[in-house]
């Protein structure tokens, strides 16, 4: 669970350069996030306004941070979807959309043998790098658990890292 930025992330170690960091040649402005529950899952938009000098494309990242995530041992953010503008000219702006299913955000549970989606509010964070946030939304999502089968079910005790 702890691997790469959700473990530099969460830890609070520095690096030099951050997941999903990138150079451009122009600058991006974020506004109107907004999120919508939908079907199975949540669709959530934001727009990107090309607000440099120069022609460009953006990718932008979608972290989802659960409620209590230190207490449940989870990772401060977890990627859950990207989305990469047109090559924009500046001034030009564009809506990107993305769709995060409920059980995306669900944590397997060795001890339940159970994928669980633990009940609260969410944040839901745009961002240009796992430490460049530009917009944050809440949402509040239902507990939902999904059983499975227990045949590779450690046999020993193991030594994990937690927070």
């Amino acid at each position: 669970m702890f691997v790469g930025y959700r473990y530099f992330d969460s830890f609070g170690k520095n690096v030099s350069y951050p997941f999903g960091y990138g150079l451009s040649y122009t600058s991006f402005k974020y506004s109107n996030p907004a999120i919508t529950k939908e079907g199975d899952g949540f669709s959530v938009s934001i727009d990107v306004k090309n607000v440099g000098k120069t022609e460009g494309k953006e990718v932008v990242e979608l972290y989802v941070s659960a409620p209590d995530n230190k207490k449940l041992d989870k990772p401060v953010k977890e990627l859950k979807a990207f989305a990469k503008t047109k090559s924009l000219k500046p001034g030009e702006q564009q809506r990107l959309t993305m769709h995060v299913r409920t059980a995306d955000l669900a944590s397997f549970d060795a001890g339940k043998s159970e994928w669980r989606v633990d009940a609260g509010t969410y944040q839901f964070l745009f961002g240009a790098s796992s430490r460049d946030i530009r917009a944050t939304l809440q949402t509040k999502v239902q507990q939902m658990a999904i059983p499975v089968h227990d045949v590779l079910k450690p046999k020993v005790k193991l030594s994990l890292l937690t927070r």
